[in-house]
């Protein structure tokens, strides 16, 4: 799994929805809708279960709905969440029991729906904080966590260690940005900042090991098997020494997305609670 490209590409969007954010809400929810799209379309809809693409459908009309409400009342409260999650829940084990392939794995992708629906409501969360008063602050303090804890998992060191660094460069950013601007020490005590830019951070951190355990455990690994030269091998590859690498399934490429989408689902619910605690 190409993990670098997707830790960059985790820093570069948390630096754009800290700009969308910056500049209003409209934008804002653009960008949550941009996660809640990589989310579903890319990781549930790619996931082999049974009705995978059902259950992605019906996670992005839950999270589409109450980012619409969330946008459109300017409301800083978890309504439009509560009211939608309920019968999201409700539609996707009727979606599971009119399947018509039998019940082969049910409580799989009973268990895969309802967490797709669960997680890709919590980003609207973001929205939610931004509408409250002064939300772009923590807003964009918890991005700076998440943003961090995304360019250090690029690093070539050991995923314990440089997560570790990012959590701390999440936390010591916050505070520099505090004391060295005063629009944003008038508006968050540095304290207050460390913490946000930090528990964001640590949430992103938990994302991406989560994201790395479950690589490890569904995504079988290239095996080498030994075939006599010259005999055909249409299904694997070589590796010019005599024997032949099987071919990695097309399935692994569902945890890319889900790296991309994860921190920032992870992140949210931190972020809301302590910016609503601290700022708002």
């Amino acid at each position: 799994m190409p993990s670098v490209q997707a830790s960059l590409a985790v820093a570069a969007l948390a630096g754009v929805l800290a700009l969308a954010s910056a500049s209003g809400s409209t934008l804002l929810a653009g960008g949550i809708a941009l996660v809640v799209l990589i989310f579903t379309l890319g990781a549930v809809a790619a996931a082999r279960v049974h009705s995978a693409r059902w259950s992605a459908a019906v996670a992005l009309l839950a999270a589409g709905g109450a980012l619409g409400w969330t946008w459109a009342e300017g409301t800083s409260d978890l309504t439009p969440i509560a009211a939608l999650l309920g019968p999201t829940l409700v539609l996707s084990i009727v979606v599971q029991l009119w399947r018509r392939d039998g019940r082969s794995g049910l409580t799989t992708s009973l268990a895969v729906a309802v967490t797709a629906s669960v997680l890709a409501v919590l980003p609207v969360t973001w929205l939610a904080l931004r509408e409250s008063s002064d939300g772009q602050y923590p807003v964009g303090l918890a991005l700076l966590g998440v943003g961090a804890v995304g360019l250090t998992e690029s690093l070539p060191v050991s995923r314990a260690v440089r997560r570790l660094v990012g959590v701390l460069v999440a936390a010591l950013g916050a505070g520099a940005l505090v004391l060295t601007t005063d629009w944003m020490a008038d508006a968050v005590p540095a304290v207050s900042a460390v913490v946000i830019a930090t528990f964001t951070g640590l949430m992103a951190a938990v994302a991406f090991a989560a994201v790395d355990r479950l690589a490890d455990e569904y995504t079988p690994q290239p095996v080498a098997v030994a075939v006599p030269v010259g005999a055909p091998a249409a299904a694997e590859t070589g590796t010019g020494d005599g024997a032949q690498v099987a071919a990695v399934p097309r399935g692994a490429a569902a945890f890319l997305p889900l790296r991309v989408s994860l921190p920032f689902i992870a992140a949210a619910p931190a972020a809301y609670v302590l910016g609503r605690i601290f700022v708002s």
